[in-house]
């Protein structure tokens, strides 16, 4: 029997046998006795599962300590193609890299607060639909988050492998059809708002300790194949295990058998 099992049944059993003394008795010190026993069991009961919860979370907690003090920036302002590109400001690079073709692309997308159109059209033509090659325009909110959540655990120069970009309507829904994937209906894959990311020598785990820091919007932690899913939509956060989600198919398919 676990220890904290334990000391319930051995509280349980010393307050039946108060509880029928002070009935016998019908003395003030016996039901005294009676209620002071009720607030020890329940405060060493207590006391004793407290560190249990504090371990299973102290390893995220840890995690959420050491990232960087660094605030997702404001949304930036669209510069026209006339314009000069400003020579002073933060410089904010993205390198990404995909794994299916090896190609790479290592860009400054905007300085201080102005996006650089050249740059935004070379990660648009990156991170288009890898299977009919449709190419989006991209939410540069979402290179701002990317880049915030690199530097949050500081890896802004490293490379970011890109799993998954933009999806037109067209490979959502085939892939929603083939089922080896968690393509969501409504997904901001297709809006051009989200990224599917591993940063190689980082766990999945502190991406997203990272990326759920800003509330910045969806972040989606698939520990089997290690990476994170983010974008700029609405704030939620979820897991995803193939093995629980062809459990969850199994159990409708025999529902409506």
């Amino acid at each position: 029997m676990p220890d904290n099992h334990r000391q319930k049944a051995i509280g349980l059993r010393t307050l039946i046998g108060l509880s029928q003394k002070a009935r016998r008795t019908r003395s003030a010190r016996a039901i005294f006795v009676l209620f002071a026993a009720a607030a020890f069991l329940l405060t060493a009961t207590e006391a004793h599962a407290r560190p249990l919860k504090l371990h299973k979370h102290s390893r995220l907690g840890a995690m959420a300590r050491s990232l960087f003090n660094v605030a997702l920036p404001s949304p930036g302002l669209q510069m026209s193609d006339e314009e000069d590109v400003p020579d002073t400001g933060e410089r904010y690079e993205l390198k990404l890299a995909r794994s299916g073709d090896g190609q790479t692309v290592d860009v400054v997308y905007r300085i201080g607060d102005v996006y650089i159109p050249e740059a935004l059209d070379q990660l648009n033509q990156f991170l288009c639909d890898s299977h009919n090659g449709d190419v989006p325009n991209f939410d540069p909110r979402t290179f701002d988050l990317l880049h915030t959540v690199l530097a949050k655990i500081g890896r802004t120069e490293d490379s970011v492998d890109i799993l998954s970009a933009y999806r037109s309507q067209e490979t959502n829904d085939m892939l929603r059809l083939e089922g080896g994937t968690n393509a969501a209906l409504h997904s901001q894959h297709i809006v051009a708002k989200a990224l599917d990311i591993r940063v190689p020598g980082v766990s999945a785990s502190l991406l997203r300790v990272a990326a759920l820091s800003l509330h910045a919007g969806g972040v989606g932690y698939y520990p089997t194949s290690q990476f994170v899913h983010i974008d700029v939509g609405p704030v939620r956060e979820w897991n995803y295990s193939p093995r629980l989600a062809h459990k969850r198919r199994s159990n409708r398919r025999h529902v409506h058998a």
